[in-house]
């Protein structure tokens, strides 16, 4: 979409997630790159144009991958060095897609039909929302676990749950739901093909984001936590039974003797 182009001086220092990894670092001099290059075709209609790009490699060790965007820009009566323009069309080349890592404990499938619909989004919105449907009520049928005789179309799983929920997550699910043809498409068969424009499938991966961190990492943090309880309990309770069978043994030596 059409949109004003950052000046190169403002990447010198800038915040920045790491699409790969997830990391959330700020970006300087040795990990970016960006340049400008004009496009001197002087015939085209299409005049004052120049390609650019804005590289950035994240600075995290263990990850250190490239970052790589290309926009198409037009600038004021061939002015290549004002930062006053406007973006034609902008490409991410690296990464393919703007899916973001989800963890391995949310299951293989659900997260293969998450990073297809952010990867199939700039090419086609309606491929990019039924894969997200299905992802949705996937999503909804695991970490619920729907009973067979309560499965059917995604508009009775996502009712079934109503209650089940938070009212902010419902909130959240309703707000997609009642957004152009992805609702009316919500009664139907998962694979029924949804014709939307790209911000509402957008709006579905959205979705699927929020209820993958909502549900699947929550729940895992909340394991986690009630797991380190557990085992700092059992090691109070162990060094407890320690400590007594040491006082116990220090007792009746001192009785021998």
């Amino acid at each position: 979409m059409p949109g004003r182009v950052f000046g190169l001086w403002w990447f010198i220092k800038m915040n920045f997630t790491c699409p790969y990894c997830g990391r959330e670092t700020t970006i300087t001099d040795p990990n970016h790159s960006a340049n400008r290059s004009a496009i001197d075709t002087h015939n085209s209609e299409e005049e004052y144009l120049s390609l650019n790009h804005v590289a950035i490699a994240c600075p995290n060790q263990e990850c250190k991958k490239l970052t790589l965007t290309v926009n198409l820009a037009r600038h004021r009566d061939y002015d290549y060095d004002d930062y006053d323009l406007r973006v034609l069309k902008s490409w991410t080349l690296l990464p393919a897609s703007t899916s973001k890592p989800q963890p391995n404990y949310i299951p293989l499938a659900l997260r293969e039909d998450y990073y297809e619909a952010c990867a199939v989004l700039p090419h086609s919105a309606k491929a990019s929302a039924t894969l997200s449907r299905r992802c949705l009520q996937g999503i909804v049928r695991d970490f619920w676990d729907i009973p067979a005789g309560k499965r059917g179309n995604l508009g009775a799983e996502l009712s079934y749950i109503k209650d089940k929920v938070s009212e902010d997550t419902w909130e959240g699910i309703q707000a997609i739901r009642s957004v152009g043809d992805i609702g009316a498409h919500m009664e139907k068969d998962v694979n029924y093909v949804v014709d939307v424009e790209p911000e509402e499938a957008s709006l579905l991966i959205e979705l699927i984001e929020m209820l993958f961190d909502e549900w699947y990492v929550q729940r895992h943090k909340t394991k986690q936590r009630s797991m380190r309880a557990k085992e700092l309990a059992a090691k109070k309770i162990k060094e407890k039974k320690e400590a007594k069978q040491a006082s116990q043994k220090a007792k009746t030596e001192k009785e021998d003797e």
